[in-house]
């Protein structure tokens, strides 16, 4: 597993966005995570931007969906399986 501590909240972020496949939104992600655990504490694509900074999400513009489809990088493995 890699070194960067995650809290609770984004391994199930994580879950949710590999889960996707790379074909939902960050809308459709918001509404999934917000309805199995509740709200976080900011927007989830804040938290997927931080994600993204640590290498475990990456963001595809080239579709069309609110902030952005969402996938999950090989580096985050380790933390959802």
């Amino acid at each position: 597993m890699s070194e960067t501590p995650l809290s609770d909240r984004q391994v199930k972020l994580l879950a949710v966005v590999a889960e996707g496949g790379g074909d939902w939104d960050a809308r459709w992600i918001d509404l999934t995570v917000n309805s199995r655990y509740g709200p976080g504490e900011g927007t989830v694509l804040k938290e997927l931007e931080a994600l993204q900074r640590l290498g475990l999400v990456v963001r595809d513009d080239s579709r069309s969906g609110v902030g952005g489809r969402w996938k999950v990088t090989a580096t985050a493995r380790p933390f959802i399986q």
